[in-house]
């Protein structure tokens, strides 16, 4: 199987994809509460360093999964890519060899490690803008000295 990427930054939405881990294994250093942001493209899940998501518990194949976050961010689908134990979709669906379409909220679990994603909308108001400081300076009234 020949796996290509997207170069990084190519991505045609502002939204921000996470991957958060819900139940994990302190001992191997999954813990929960840790973040991972996905890009646009495919991001690996398993023990290999080379993976995007890379999770240290025992439970966890090399390549143990893939999840695609579309280029315009609004579509998350996961893979699994031939592992011993698959991916679990609560309450009960088990994915081997197959894929599945997420949606922001959605929980799913690589090994013994429970993960949610979240898709999460930037708000126009809240982005970094640049300015130019010359300008600025310009517009201000000048100040009399009294």
């Amino acid at each position: 199987m020949v796996l290509f990427r997207k170069q990084k930054g190519s991505c045609l939405s502002e939204r921000i994809v996470q991957l958060t881990i819900i139940h994990g294994n302190n001992d191997s250093g999954d813990m929960p509460g840790k973040v991972f942001s996905l890009q646009c493209g495919n991001n690996y899940i398993g023990r290999d360093s080379n993976c995007e998501v890379i999770l240290q518990s025992g439970t966890v194949s090399r390549k143990h999964g893939n999840l695609h976050v579309s280029y315009d961010k609004k579509k998350t689908t996961i893979q699994d890519l031939g592992s011993a134990n698959g991916i679990i979709i609560p309450p009960s669906s088990v994915l081997r060899n197959g894929k599945k379409t997420l949606k922001s909220g959605d929980q799913f679990q690589v090994g013994e490690i429970l993960f949610k994603l979240l898709a999460i909308d930037q708000d126009d108001d809240l982005k970094t803008m640049t300015v130019d400081v010359q300008e600025l300076l310009k517009k201000q009234p000048e100040e009399k000295n009294i």
